[in-house]
This record gives structure tokens, sequence and C-alpha cells, in this order.
């Protein structure tokens, strides 16, 4: 299952690249994004109800996000059916690029991140796509809180 997200929904957009969901965002125009989810299969995820009428009348899946809050989105996605497995990292993409997040030996980040991290940490992942490096600290612990809080929300 492949997204691509308008640009009222980028926080969802990056939840939903951690989950592993291929989701592309960034694109303004809604025919582009009617273009590429038809060319690519993609399900557009939008605030805009008009966009969403369009894209079915073309026979485009499209799904009406309903509320701001990323809980309640994360809610309104589980209820449609769509399943959010293990949180990050392994199977994630990275919320930046939407690149492929993959594990690599400690070695391999020596000297791209601060030292403190590299002593403290053994665990690294990075993105295959925009080489954004990652491991488990303090932002990670946060992440899953908030997995462990939308999977508590759920429908």
């Amino acid at each position: 299952m492949k997204f691509i997200a308008d640009m009222m929904l980028g926080r969802l957009a990056r939840w939903l690249r951690l989950y592993g969901y291929d989701t592309r965002y960034g694109v303004e125009d809604d025919d582009e994004i009617i273009s590429i989810a038809k060319k690519e299969g993609r399900i557009i995820l939008t605030r805009d109800f008009e966009l969403v009428k369009k894209a079915r009348k073309l026979g485009i899946d499209a799904i009406y996000v309903e509320s701001n809050s990323i809980e309640e989105q994360m809610a309104q996605l589980m209820k449609a059916g769509i399943k959010f497995g293990e949180l990050f990292p392994e199977g994630a993409r990275c919320p930046k690029c939407n690149g492929i997040i993959v594990k690599v030996k400690k070695e391999e980040v020596k000297g791209k991140v601060p030292e403190k991290i590299y002593r403290m940490y053994d665990e690294f992942y990075v993105c295959t796509n925009c080489g954004q490096i990652y491991w488990p600290g303090r932002q990670w612990e946060e992440m899953l809180k908030m997995d462990r809080k939308f999977k508590a929300n759920k429908p």
C-alpha cells in the first residue's frame, strides 16, 4: 500500500513512513497529486474534500482525512483498515525523504555522529537515500510513546 499526502498532512506522512509505508509528500498541485497517484498506484490522503471527489471520479482511491489531530488521523486510518505494525526502525522509511532505512554496523557511523552518541549507543540505522543516521535515543523513546498512544486510541 502506497500513499501520497497533500501539503496539509506532513506530520501524518512522516508517521506513515516510520511505519514503513511508501508515502510521497511535498507535491502542491492537485492535478499533479492525482497524476502521481494514478501512475504509481497510490492512495491520496487529503484534507481537501474537492480533491477526494475529483480523484474518485477518475477511479483513484482517496481518503478524506477528517481531523487536524495526528491521534485522530491515525485512528481514522486504522478504522479504514490500514495496519500499523512495529514502529521504526526495521522496515521503516526515512521520515525526511521516504528512503529505506537499514541497520548498519556501529563502525560505519564513526565520525558521522557526535562522539558522545557513538559511545552511548551500539545500534544505528541509515537512510539509503539521504544518509540520515538514526539511533535509539530520546526522540526514539518519544516516538514509541506516541506509537503506544495511537494503538491505545484504536477504534
